[in-house]
């Protein structure tokens, strides 16, 4: 299936007689403001939007930025995004540009506007003069690829003669094009009813959808008066006794809005678009209140798809690596041709790209920061970090874009005591043999169908840690475990498998086998260079973060430069156990549990005489800072 256009999804979803809703955001003027947006549309996506917008600043102010925003929605967060675009001072040349740029990136809806003019001049030096030039310029340069919105204003136009007259120019823009109408915010569902009868009226018959902008200060709301001609009394009247009141002014917003939105819906509006001003907490009560939010959604595949419409219709595979990442595997490989639809073949090597500034800001985010590693000097503390994600004490961490997944949190227990031992886990999976694909935790794919699993689980661990591992994976009982392993220069690793395989499928009616998750050696090398980065990315990466003028914790070095990346996959998905691999690593003799965070002899001050390695070499040689020095002979003294 392609990915429909916004006005496709409409009518999909008005012919469902169920309520939707849009989100408006803008592009912030602060480095710190883009990255708070991205986390922020990243918790909106999860109330399922049926598109979201972006605004565009006056005379292309904010170029670079709101094409970023979208394609990172659209690309990344499997947002379908309507583009703002204002042709008021700008050259054709320009706005063709950014059409091209936009189509290139996925993006395959435009709200066509004509802009404020330029305070200073407040002439159009532009050649086009009118949003209907720019819908006219779109559909001669790109036929009906983009789905074209545009504004609507339920009381006329500040600078129109008549309110008939704006009507006029309105309905001369749909037919030039437009094919949605999304209208200028008001608190009088009246007004809205009655400028949809008028457009009805003069044969405008594409959807209306009423702009609506939660009162999020008493302040804002009068800087927004100007664009109102009519407010109601009883929303004055309720305002002013609270109007220094905020939490209350925000309380009685979503009051409001809630009100209008179930009004409004008993007239036959199904849509509702809500300007944000780039703030979550209001529209996520008002989407929560109104029910809008469908729990029972069914996942097309484990993970979630773009919605670049090249891409939605053609990915089927992905590899695990990046399942609490994926915005980042995503970013990797836009600039491909062809995706994986059916298997990842062994010959496949996939070229993967670098992220762009902008996405390294929407990767790591305000995540990375000071409330996690701060003051983190021992392994131990690491540890205590990675346990408290695992127990939903800590929200994110740089491996994971946001909580710990549904299905990992049916094995929590037993992901809380690996990463006690030592072994910092970062992705994971139960097996599962055989469910239908409806179920909530780990249900994918058609209705009807049965999903199945191999259990998973990927790791940090130290040398020492990994070479008894190794020596407990090599015993037949553990024969079915494949297994990777490498350090973060990429000269030395180990594995038992070279092929690509397959840890997720399922089985549905009237189709093939789906095997839409897999582990690649291939890939794993492209994985490996992300993950060891992690460690030090709050400290190196100056676009992103708040502890450049830090150096990196010791520990931190120290882990990102000795320890190992491993992967584990328990291929018999019906008796196997891969649990069981980390109690034998624990009563293996030679395995030294960590000191933990309240025991004062802390596992974490390194000393690289203690770390034999008994796999690697047939002699047993100890990695020695210095070649003439001796081994201590008890490996657990000193620790």
């Amino acid at each position: 299936a392609t990915m429909p256009r916004i006005i496709d999804k409409i009518k999909e979803l008005t012919a469902d007689t169920k309520l939707f809703f849009s989100v408006e955001f803008f592009p912030p003027k602060t480095e710190p403001g883009v990255i708070n947006l991205y986390d922020r549309m990243e918790r909106m996506a999860l109330l399922r939007p049926a598109f979201v917008t972006v605004t565009w600043g006056t005379n292309c102010s904010t170029k670079d930025l709101s094409l970023d925003i979208g394609t990172a929605a659209q690309n990344l967060m499997g947002l379908e995004t309507l583009l703002h675009l204002t042709c008021t001072n700008t050259p054709t040349e320009t706005l063709l540009e950014i059409l091209n740029s936009a189509r290139a990136n996925g993006i395959q809806n435009i709200f066509a506007l004509r802009g404020d003019p330029d305070k200073s001049s407040k002439k159009n030096t532009g050649e086009l003069k009118y949003a209907i030039d720019l819908i006219k310029l779109i559909r001669q340069h790109h036929g009906d690829y983009f789905g074209i919105a545009v504004a609507g204003y339920p009381e006329g136009h500040e600078e129109s003669s008549s309110y008939e007259e704006d009507l006029e120019n309105l309905r001369k823009k749909v037919e030039a094009g437009a094919s949605l109408v999304i209208t200028q915010l008001f608190y009088d569902i009246n007004v809205f009813l009655k400028f949809v009868q008028d457009c009805r009226a003069i044969g405008i018959k594409c959807p209306i959808i009423p702009g609506l902008m939660p009162i999020h200060s008493y302040s804002a709301f009068v800087r927004c008066l100007p664009l109102m001609k009519t407010v109601p009394h009883d929303v004055l009247d309720a305002l002013e006794p609270i109007k220094y009141n905020d939490e209350a002014v925000k309380d009685y917003g979503v009051r409001l809005l809630v009100d209008m939105v179930r009004k409004l819906s008993k007239h036959g509006v199904r849509g509702f678009h809500f300007f944000s001003l780039n703030l979550e907490r209001s529209i996520t009560r008002i989407v929560d209140e109104l029910d809008l939010l469908d729990e029972q959604v069914q996942r097309e595949l484990p993970w979630r798809k773009s919605a670049n419409p090249r891409r939605y219709a053609a990915e089927e595979v992905r590899p695990i690596f990046w399942a609490n990442r994926p915005k980042s595997y995503l970013a990797k490989t836009m600039a491909w041709d062809d995706f994986p639809n059916g298997r990842w073949g062994d010959s496949r090597s996939p070229a993967f790209g670098e992220c762009d500034h902008h996405h390294t800001r929407l990767l790591l985010g305000s995540r990375v920061g000071k409330t996690v590693w701060a003051n983190v000097n021992s392994v131990a503390e690491v540890i205590s970090i990675f346990r408290k994600y695992i127990r939903g004490e800590i929200k994110s961490l740089p491996w994971f874009e946001s909580s710990l997944a549904a299905e990992s949190k049916l094995i929590t227990e037993k992901l809380d005591k690996i990463n006690s031992l030592g072994f910092l886990t970062i992705n994971s999976q139960p097996s599962v043999h055989g469910v239908p694909s409806t179920e909530q935790s780990v249900g994918w794919g058609p209705v009807g169908g049965y999903v199945y699993q191999k259990e998973y689980v990927e790791f940090f661990c130290s040398p020492w840690d990994l070479s008894i591992l190794l020596e407990v994976l090599n015993k037949d009982e553990f024969k079915f475990v494949s297994y990777m392993a490498v350090n973060s220069k990429g000269d030395d690793s180990r594995m038992n498998v070279t092929s690509v395989n397959a840890v997720t499928w399922g089985v549905f009616p009237g189709k093939e086998i789906l095997q839409p998750t897999v582990v690649d050696p291939i890939s794993f090398g492209v994985w490996k260079d992300e993950a060891f980065a992690l460690w030090l990315a709050a400290f190196t990466d100056r676009a992103v973060v708040t502890l450049q003028d830090d150096p990196p914790p010791a520990v931190f070095q120290e882990i990102h430069d000795t320890w190992y990346l491993v992967n584990l996959v328990e291929n018999d998905f019906v008796k196997g156990d891969l649990w069981t691999v980390f109690e034998r690593v624990q009563q293996h003799p030679d395995f030294r549990p960590p000191k933990l965070e309240d025991e004062p002899d802390q596992k974490g001050k390194f000393d690289k005489k203690k770390l034999i390695n008994r796999y690697f070499s047939d002699e047993k040689v100890p990695i020695l800072d210095d070649p003439d020095d001796d081994l201590d002979d008890d490996p657990d003294d000193g620790d």
